[in-house]
């Protein structure tokens, strides 16, 4: 089967490996059908974010069909469309027993597309437990958005909102950004958006919840939407780490500011704001109490429009094509800007029937 793999900063490519079989008596090969392309796998590809392990398979956002399945599977069969939970955690370190399974202490080994052969493959083990039914009416592609869409809930949730009239702002219209925008819309926040890229502007403002508005610049944002330079913000969810200073200042009494920005960049924050103004600096990642199941349940009911958000499908063959629609060139070997409106790419790995093979 192929599979494509990271075997060092910049070197990515398919490569020919063994079907999978099932080793212990839970496990599940899963037939990928489309697995999406996350900004961990360009960090990983760029040397940005150096978490992977060479010679590992990327990919963690994906769905496929069940293939094969251990002798104490019970609820799944083979021919099951499947959602694939990616974030797996031991339940038994000082992490998973205090609250923080998505920082569990045994993640080296387990991580999918980090440190565990991940989903830009023909097939991918999970354990039963790590796998959701896929309904009937929910596509592939659009199942593939739970697990992206399950890190914003765990986001979210850490925001504990408790009133909806409060003025809040996401930066960047990236996929997480998007996904941002419309959780807390779904929570009762109508939150302006910032991006600066304009093909990501002019994919963002054809999929924009009602009341929300976008802009180039958070400061003229600012002054659109209450009036001045002097106003301040509740509440910010920064997925580019870019402007976590400028947002900071213009942050309200009691205000939070929430960063899920994968970025290695330094910003300076006044300490006696933090306490003066009782702020919130929060960091967020990964799946956390039950985020995952909900955030599938958010796509399956409608929700969240996830086909909408769905920019570009590429088939397994051209995935450097994919990586450079989201500025990551493999082939020359660097970062470019984004050339073209786009939101989630993903890369179509194979039918079921192709991946026996």
């Amino acid at each position: 089967m192929k599979a494509l793999k990271f075997n060092g900063v910049w070197r990515v490519a398919p490569q020919e490996t063994p079907a999978l079989q099932c080793i212990d008596p839970d496990d599940v090969i899963v037939a990928v059908e489309v697995c999406g392309l996350c900004g961990t796998d360009v960090g990983i590809i760029t040397g940005a974010y150096a978490v992977a392990v060479p010679g590992t398979t990327l990919g963690h956002e994906s769905t496929g069909t069940v293939l094969k399945i251990g002798p104490a599977v019970t609820r799944f069969k083979v021919g099951d469309r499947v959602v694939i939970n990616p974030t797996y955690s031991c339940g038994k370190c000082r992490m998973c027993l205090t609250g923080n399974p998505n920082h569990c202490e045994r993640k080296h080994g387990t991580e999918a597309g980090v440190s565990y052969d991940g989903a830009f493959a023909d097939q991918y083990r999970a354990k039963e437990d790590y796998l959701i039914p896929l309904d009937d009416h929910v596509s592939f592609e659009e199942g593939a958005l739970t697990e992206p869409l399950s890190c914003t809930v765990t986001g979210v949730d850490k925001l504990n909102i408790t009133h909806t009239n409060i003025r809040a702002c996401v930066i960047g219209a990236g996929p997480m950004g998007m996904l941002y925008l419309w959780s807390l819309h779904l929570r009762g926040v109508t939150a302006f958006l910032v991006e600066k890229n304009a093909h990501r502007y002019q994919f963002a403002q054809d999929v924009l919840p009602e009341g929300s508005h976008i802009y180039t610049d958070f400061e003229q944002a600012m002054r659109e939407e209450y009036g001045s330079d002097d106003e301040m913000l509740d509440l910010c969810v920064d997925t580019t780490g870019y402007l976590s200073e400028i947002v900071f200042d213009r942050l309200a009494p009691g205000g939070k500011l929430l960063n899920v920005a994968l970025k290695a960049y330094t910003a300076q924050l006044d300490i006696l704001k933090i306490a003066d103004k009782s702020l919130s600096v929060i960091g967020s990642i990964d799946s956390l109490n039950n985020s995952f199941e909900r955030a599938y349940a958010m796509i399956r009911d409608g929700e969240i429009p996830a086909a909408r958000l769905i920019s570009h499908s590429f088939p397994f063959h051209d995935y450097q094509q994919a990586f450079a629609m989201v500025g990551c060139n493999i082939a020359a070997q660097q970062q470019q800007p984004i050339s073209e409106p786009n939101c989630k790419v993903l890369l179509r790995i194979a039918s079921p029937q192709e991946a026996y093979l």
